[in-house]
């Protein structure tokens, strides 16, 4: 698939536009050489920051996004309960049509990952591991300036809960 089949979407961006451009070109890159349905870059609350979509692929990008992040948490939280010392790296979903592959960039960003069932997950892992690490230096902040604590208001933080809570009871 060639990476003009994908369109490049943000929500409101906290990075600089040199910055975004260089996550969008490095998404599309990925997007390119596999058959990747959407990939987010996710900061660690479910905001998604950049995003590269295979056009015409149905989804609900922001519902995705938060539901990885709560899914991060708290299989962070199962490594703290087991004792292990670091976050985990990486989460896998698999499903009889798609994947999820979910992979921490930094300790403030995630890049989710969604590719068809045929697509190798070893050629997912390594692309992705390449991907991260080229994101890497785009993603560091000045010298001097720090991570926001709190880039969300309380209107956005009701707003996801209703959301969320809209989705799940769609399910049952």
């Amino acid at each position: 698939m060639h990476s003009s089949e994908y369109q490049r979407d943000t929500v409101e961006p906290i990075l600089s536009r040199e910055q975004f451009v260089s996550i969008s070109d490095t998404l599309a890159a990925l997007a390119g050489k596999l058959r990747i349905e959407a990939m987010l870059l996710v900061n660690s609350s479910g905001r998604i920051i950049a995003s590269n979509i295979k056009t015409g692929w149905r989804g609900d990008m922001t519902l995705l996004a938060t539901l990885a992040a709560s899914s991060f948490s708290a299989a962070n939280e199962m490594g703290r309960v087991l004792g292990e010392r670091e976050h985990f790296k990486m989460i896998l979903h698999e499903g009889a049509n798609r994947n999820i592959f979910v992979s921490t960039v930094n300790s403030h960003y995630f890049l989710i990952v969604v590719f068809e069932k045929g697509v190798a997950l070893g050629m997912v892992r390594l692309l992705t591991k390449k991907t991260i690490q080229e994101l890497v230096p785009i993603l560091k902040l000045k010298t001097g300036e720090k991570y926001p604590e709190n880039i969300f208001d309380g209107r956005f933080t009701s707003q996801l809960d209703d959301e969320l809570d809209r989705s799940l009871t769609e399910f049952s």
